[in-house]
Parts: C-alpha cells; sequence; structure tokens
C-alpha cells in the first residue's frame, strides 16, 4: 500500500510539473513578462518623451516565436485614444521588434520619392571614390512631404538605413577597409544622418553569388577585425 501511495505521488508531481510547464510556454514567463515590459517602456520613453501614454495589463504571450505582445493606449488633448500593438522579445535583452506608432505615421508615396533620390544621390557621391560601388537601397521614411526633394541636411523622424553592393573582385581585407573608411568619411562630410550602413561585397563562388558583409555606424572606428 506505502509503495503505490508513493507512486501516485510522483505521478501526481510529474503532472503538476507537466502542466505548469505546459502553462509556461503558452503564456510565459512572469519574470521575462515583467522585464519585457520595462524594455518597452524605456523604449517609447525615449523615442517618444512626450508621449501620454498608458500600457495595458493584459498581455499576450507568442509561444511559437517567443514574443510578448502588448497594447500601448496613446492619449491626445483632445480625449482621443489610438490604440498600438508592440511586440516585444522575450528574451534578452527584450528588444523591441517594431515601432508601430511610427510605421502607422509614414507617408508611403512622399517617402518612396525621396528614396529614390536619396538613393541617387548617395550612389553618385560613393562612386566618385569607390566606383566598385554598384548599387544604394535606403530605407527614408517620411510622415508627410516634408521636402519637395532629398538633401542630405534632410532631418527624417529616424536616422536611414544605408544598403550597399560591391564587387569585390580580387580585393583583399585591407582594401575593403580602407574602402569602408573612405564611404564613411564621405558620408559624414555630407552629414547624413544614417544609424548604419552595410556593405555587401559581391563575388561569384562556383558559380553562385555569395555576399560578405561589413556594417559601420557615422562614428565607429574601423579596424580590420570588422572585415570579415
Amino acid at each position: 500500500m506505502m509503495k503505490k501511495k508513493i507512486i501516485y505521488g510522483v505521478l501526481a508531481i510529474s503532472l503538476i510539473a507537466i502542466l505548469v510547464f505546459a502553462y509556461m510556454q503558452m503564456s510565459g514567463n512572469t519574470i521575462a513578462k515583467h522585464k519585457a515590459k520595462e524594455s518597452l517602456e524605456e523604449f517609447l520613453e525615449q523615442t517618444y518623451p512626450d508621449m501620454d501614454y498608458e500600457i495595458k495589463r493584459s498581455v499576450g504571450y507568442g509561444w511559437t516565436d517567443g514574443t510578448y505582445e502588448f497594447k500601448v493606449v496613446k492619449k491626445d488633448p483632445t480625449a482621443v485614444e489610438t490604440t498600438y500593438t508592440f511586440y516585444v522579445s522575450a528574451l534578452e535583452p527584450y528588444e523591441v521588434y517594431s515601432d508601430t506608432i511610427h510605421e502607422s505615421n509614414i507617408d508611403k508615396e512622399a517617402s518612396k520619392k525621396l528614396n529614390e533620390e536619396a538613393e541617387q544621390y548617395i550612389l553618385t557621391l560613393l562612386q566618385e571614390k569607390v566606383p566598385e560601388v554598384g548599387s544604394v537601397d535606403t530605407d527614408v521614411e517620411v510622415y508627410s512631404k516634408i521636402a519637395e526633394e532629398w538633401t542630405p541636411q534632410l532631418k527624417t523622424p529616424k536616422p536611414i538605413l544605408i544598403m550597399l553592393e560591391i564587387e569585390k573582385g580580387d580585393l583583399t581585407k585591407e582594401q575593403i577597409l580602407q574602402q569602408c573608411r573612405t564611404m564613411q568619411e564621405l558620408l559624414n562630410e555630407e552629414s547624413i544622418d544614417y544609424y548604419l550602413t552595410e556593405a555587401g561585397y559581391r563575388s561569384m563562388v562556383n558559380g553562385e553569388e555569395n555576399y560578405e558583409y561589413v556594417s559601420f555606424t557615422s562614428d565607429q572606428e574601423l579596424t580590420i577585425d570588422d572585415i570579415n
């Protein structure tokens, strides 16, 4: 009889452990949920310091992709409330995956036009000293038609990303480093507001395209270790 009680006790504990584990998988970890909320609060305070908002207490958990879903209610003096959905990673460093407030305000038509102008301007600028640059892509985003044309002095709601495609050919690491330093200097001299430039060096390996990426910020001290 005692043996049966022990067996039943072990089974009961195992079942409880399974249920707790399943619940954690479906609803997330309480501590991680709290840290994710803190990360979102810090993001909102830094990005929208003058915004009056409230984060709803109910939190969704996406167990398939490991994210917490928060509802942020934005308030304004007219008493109109707008709700935005934010997704935050359930793992350190609890990254906010998208800024839905920013995204909802983007003027896509104006942004597309300014992007095309920015890409052509930057391509022409860089090719003067780095002719191997083959193409430039940017992610200029504006809320309204704030300018007739793009210029390096145009301040957008967020710094832009610059993506380059460059023919690697027989370039050595030292030559690539010098190229990146030159491009960084050219962009900085024009005071272009970018948060990252990503240069994809294209080469053919066994008949297939291969890319080696070098990324740098405006104030980064580039070294040979930054070259893959």
